[in-house]
């Protein structure tokens, strides 16, 4: 009992630390004074509560805006979309458009990084990220669509060593999008 009672009292006396004050060198208007921000695309999710998270990893990144391509009009649950988001869905830019509004969206300087675990994909962590990127990730069981999978100007796959072989779409989004700011130095 005494080894349970020690941790007992040292996580009952370990004092939390604000975010807010842990990361307030690292907020987004020092950063991108030097760097530009980051898009994401999300290709025909099919979740509010993946959308949700992705807004919420976008205000986490600074990104840009969010582009959720549908390819079908759907009805949403926005609160649950709003939910997810933890209020990221008031701090970032975001709307859903189709397929053809995406070259209107995005603008020319920019690179589309598919996340992808397609033939032609290299190592996440053995590519150079372009500064300018746009990052796609697509359906939940699908992936990319192959229309858009082919105007990537590049894809990336993570490595996975463990047993089970896939990720959820927005720990996908999440480790690129930070391997993206890591390399940005």
């Amino acid at each position: 009992m005494s080894g349970l009672f020690l941790f007992l009292y040292f996580m009952a006396s370990k004092e939390n630390i604000n975010s807010y004050e842990l990361f307030k060198n690292l907020k987004s208007d020092r950063f991108y004074e030097n760097h530009v921000r980051p898009i994401i695309i999300a290709d025909n999710l099919r979740t509010p509560e993946n959308m949700g998270s992705v807004l919420r990893l976008a205000a986490n990144i600074g990104a840009e805006k969010v582009l959720f391509v549908k390819r079908v009009s759907e009805d949403y649950r926005g609160w649950k979309i709003k939910k997810t988001a933890s209020g990221a869905d008031e701090k970032i830019k975001w709307h859903f458009i189709n397929m053809h509004e995406l070259q209107n969206n995005i603008p020319v300087d920019y690179k589309l990084v598919a996340i992808e675990t397609a033939e032609s994909a290299s190592s996440l962590f053995e590519t150079k990220l372009p500064e300018k990127s746009a990052f796609i990730i697509g359906h939940e069981i699908y992936g990319i669509g192959e229309e858009l999978l082919l105007k990537a100007d590049q894809t990336v796959y993570i490595p996975i060593p463990g047993v089970i072989s896939s990720l959820n779409v927005t720990h996908a989004l999440g480790i690129v999008i930070f391997e993206w700011y890591r390399q940005r130095g």
